[in-house]
């Protein structure tokens, strides 16, 4: 095979589906994938006989992650509460993300790890998701006792919705009670910690629309950012840039690098010191499939050029998509996840093919060749995407082609402003005014530059009812 990782991606990707469409018993799935392992080793020497058993075995792995996936184990909090019910529950474990402050409300993931219910103590697992009236600071990795209003929240049989956490209600700050600070991962704790203050730093110097912008372009959130520019965004097909992706990853790793270089590091060591410093980024920016996609082909394409192997693209995505699906079968089913892998896809396999195809690297002229090549990136993407937009928010937005050679460069414009005025409020604070005034007439040339695309006759359409 060619490219055996794409290879085995992709029947990893069809077992996924199979399980999803059938109700074939884990135990089925679980025989089968071991003969086919039993069988592979028997045909180590014959090789087409091997791929087909290791092909085979690789199916059924998928099938079983996915099938795994719907086993609850027996302290599950989920085998302990009913969809609706007035009692009291206390439950123990610790903060497992960043609360979030919204309308005097604060809203975290829980991972539990004891619960009392009916004045009956059990050992549990699984987690919840909180919502606590008031302001109370909490952190990241926070060990805590909750008493509250525990539910099952309604999934309407969808059980792939991410937000099919227990939901516990938890009506006043006294009804928390603090136990530990120091739990969670270390490095995670790191990421957040940085996060919290580089936000501080955002928001401290620049104006709230703005800052909101910065927030969600380089550290991912999105909370403060309204809706009517997200959905202005939306329209014009642009809205990928208000999330922080493999985009964002790519400058951040050549930041680092550059920085590294500048101070005279060996490239090797540039290049391991790299690897941890985007880890510690995808923490920062929540780990969404996007960033995380991302984030482990950087690491593949860096170990390649450290080992002197010539990176694939190919092979990089096919890793990025077992790891995220090993992780969380259901991923495959999300639109975040589709879109993601169906943009970079497309343009690493269309690009070059338009690009040949028009032969524009005959051009003499440096900056029509490079406009041309911008349209051409962008056509490839929206070509790759525009089937799951159509899909999942009803619209097709023929604007996206010239939009994103307008935005893609104001955003990294506005990217790197915001990085550069959060490195200047840590090192240099009275430089930050200049930065920060800088960042807002890049935002505001950017909202402007959307109102104005998405005015142009026929720049969007709805497909259903709105």
């Amino acid at each position: 095979m060619k490219r055996p990782l794409v290879c085995l991606a992709a029947v990893f990707c069809l077992g996924i589906i199979f399980t999803n469409l059938t109700r074939i018993h884990f135990l089925v799935f679980y025989i089968l994938a071991l003969i086919s392992l039993i069988l592979s080793f028997l045909a180590l020497k014959q090789e087409l006989r091997f791929d087909i058993f290791l092909l085979c075995l690789v199916f059924f792995l998928g099938a079983l992650v996915l099938k795994n996936s719907y086993i609850l184990p027996k302290c599950h909090i989920l085998r302990f509460i009913q969809y609706k019910t007035d009692n009291v529950s206390v439950l123990k474990g610790l903060v497992d993300t960043q609360p979030v402050i919204k309308n005097n409300r604060i809203s975290f993931v829980f991972k539990t790890e004891g619960l009392q219910l009916n004045n009956l103590k059990y050992k549990c697992c699984g987690s919840v998701l909180v919502y606590l009236r008031g302001k109370k600071n909490l952190a990241y990795g926070e060990k805590l006792l909750l008493q509250g209003h525990l539910y099952r929240s309604y999934n309407f049989g969808n059980s792939r919705r991410k937000d099919n956490r227990p939901i516990l209600y938890v009506n006043s700050e006294s009804a928390v009670i603090s136990l530990n600070k120091n739990k969670g991962l270390m490095l995670k704790r790191f990421a957040l910690w940085l996060k919290e203050k580089m936000e501080g730093i955002i928001f401290q110097h620049v104006s709230n629309l703005p800052a909101s912008i910065l927030d969600a372009m380089v550290l991912g959130e999105r909370r403060s950012i309204p809706k009517l520019i997200s959905n202005s965004m939306v329209k014009s097909g642009t809205v990928h840039i208000l999330v922080v992706s493999g985009f964002n990853v790519g400058i951040v790793a050549s930041i680092i690098i550059t920085f590294l270089k500048l101070i005279r590091l060996p490239r090797n060591l540039r290049l391991y010191i790299a690897i941890p410093c985007l880890i510690v980024y995808c923490l920062m920016t929540g780990a969404s499939t996007p960033v995380v996609r991302a984030t482990v082909m950087a690491i593949v394409f860096l170990l390649g050029y450290i080992w002197k192997r010539q990176p694939d693209i190919y092979n990089s995505c096919a890793i990025a998509a077992i790891i995220i699906l090993g992780v969380n079968p259901a991923q495959l089913f999300d639109a975040s996840f589709q879109l993601s892998f169906a943009s970079v896809l497309s343009i690493v396999y269309l690009y070059p093919t338009f690009k040949s195809f028009l032969n524009i690297n005959s051009l003499k002229v440096k900056f029509i060749r490079f406009l041309l090549e911008g349209c051409l990136v962008s056509f490839s993407a929206w070509i790759g995407t525009m089937g799951f937009i159509a899909y999942y928010f009803q619209m097709f937005s023929p604007i996206t082609v010239i939009a994103n050679i307008f935005t893609v460069p104001l955003a990294t414009l506005i990217t790197l402003c915001g990085f550069s005025l959060i490195m200047t409020g840590l090192i240099c604070p009275p430089l930050v005014s200049f930065l920060a005034s800088s960042s807002e007439l890049v935002v505001a040339l950017l909202l402007e530059t959307n109102i104005l695309l998405i005015k142009i006759p026929g720049a969007y359409f709805y497909l259903g009812p709105q």
